[in-house]
């Protein structure tokens, strides 16, 4: 996999970069004491709560577009800049030198959630330009890193920045939350500069490998969505990603007609376990990919049936209400890590398009972002888990009849 020196340093700078674009995941950590200093409203908090996926999410074209118009260097700098300001306005905000409204601290959150969303754009671009032939590996364990920013940046708090529940007259050199605002702004901006100066795409010849079932190369942006290999793939990712947050979103208020007693011990262990489930899915699945794709000649997307099929079953149980729902979690953490693991490869190894990939992942991340707000918004109304359900089974047929199509469709 490495067989140049630059090829394990740009690997390397990816995985940093990628731990530390993930302001979505980290903004739990703090959220509550920012919203409790700045006396916001249970509307307002919840508008803020969201800003950093809104960010990430519906930033994906303008990403690509950065990416191809500036360059992997410069998109990375300007994204290193845009995440220090964005966490140092916040953190000065919450000391009270900058106005607390809401809406202020919404477009922060959403400028650093499009840095993030950069800064891992360019990570997944190079890696899936640098390693052809173990694609799926590396970017699955790219996907990996960002999956546990959240646990390592929790970590770091718990161990540097211990606070209890914060009062409103605390002075800001006692403030822990203070100071951990501050060192999200230095640690991730000089995480993403610092990767800036190794992560390349690296230009060697890529071992040979098995011929697949690939189509021709497809177009970009919207034509690519409307391909049905897109198209299945988006409404995948619709489904999976969309349900799997909305989970991780509403976990605490899930245990509580289980777990009334010790409530936040038992929803801190079910995010951690989500967390370590999506990060070793990410990069086993993604490693399955590549032995399924280049050695047996066999679509990458019968991986998505398998976590389709398991997010069916995790959904027939959920709907019983079981008292443990530790197994649950596993399985749709697992499908959670299948999805953002194995689909950046699959948009590659579609006629080997390279040149696409940032554009068609752009426009890909719009799936999640719809697919959360949908499933959030049915969440309090309706039985989500008979919705996933229904929505598995049709996403279940539409894969199946894709690779159907692939199987009798000759490669060109």
């Amino acid at each position: 996999m490495f067989r140049h020196p630059p090829s394990l340093l740009s690997f390397i700078s990816a995985l940093l970069i990628a731990n530390v674009s993930g302001p979505q995941y980290v903004y739990p950590i703090y959220g509550s004491y920012l919203y409790k200093r700045l006396a916001w409203s249970t509307f307002e908090a919840s508008i803020v709560s969201t800003a950093c996926f809104i960010g990430v999410s519906f930033s994906g074209p303008l990403c690509s577009w950065l990416l191809e118009r500036l360059g992997v260097k410069k998109t990375l700098r300007l994204s290193s800049a845009i995440v220090f300001f964005g966490f140092f306005l916040v953190a000065q905000t919450y000391a009270g030198r900058l106005p607390n409204h809401f809406l202020l601290v919404t477009i922060y959150f959403i400028l650093t959630g499009f840095a993030g969303a950069a800064s891992f754009l360019c990570a997944l671009d190079c890696q899936s330009r640098n390693f052809k032939q173990h694609r799926g590996l590396a970017v699955g364990m790219t996907t990996a890193s960002i999956g546990i920013s959240g646990l390592v940046f929790s970590q770091i708090n718990d161990t540097l920045f211990k606070s209890e529940d914060i009062a409103i007259d605390t002075t800001l050199t006692e403030d822990a939350t203070y100071h951990f605002l501050i060192f999200l702004a230095i640690s991730m901006s000089l995480g993403i500069l610092t990767g800036s100066f190794f992560l390349n795409s690296v230009d060697y010849r890529p071992v040979a490998v098995l011929p697949t079932t690939d189509q021709p190369e497809l177009k970009s942006g919207i034509q690519f969505l409307i391909n049905p290999i897109g198209l299945a793939l988006f409404c995948t990712l619709f489904v999976t990603l969309g349900i799997g947050y909305v989970y991780l979103a509403n976990i605490g208020q899930i245990l509580q007609g289980t777990h009334p007693v010790d409530l936040q011990h038992v929803r801190n262990s079910h995010i951690t376990l989500f967390s370590l489930g999506n990060c070793a899915s990410r990069a086993f699945f993604g490693a399955l990919g590549d032995v399924l794709h280049h050695k047996l000649g066999i679509s990458r997307l019968w991986i998505f049936v398998f976590a389709v099929l398991s997010l069916i079953i995790s959904l027939h149980h959920l709907s019983d209400l079981p008292e443990d729902l530790t197994p649950y979690t596993l399985l749709i953490s697992m499908t959670y890590g299948i999805s953002f693991g194995v689909a950046p490869a699959i948009i590659t190894d579609i006629g080997n398009s390279h040149k696409a990939f940032a554009r068609n992942w752009g426009w890909m991340l719009y799936a999640p972002a719809l697919g959360s707000q949908f499933y959030n918004i049915l969440f309090n109304s309706f039985d989500i888990y008979q919705i996933g359900q229904w929505s598995g089974w049709v996403i279940l047929v539409v894969l199946l009849l894709v690779i159907y199509r692939q199987r009798t469709i000759p490669s060109a």
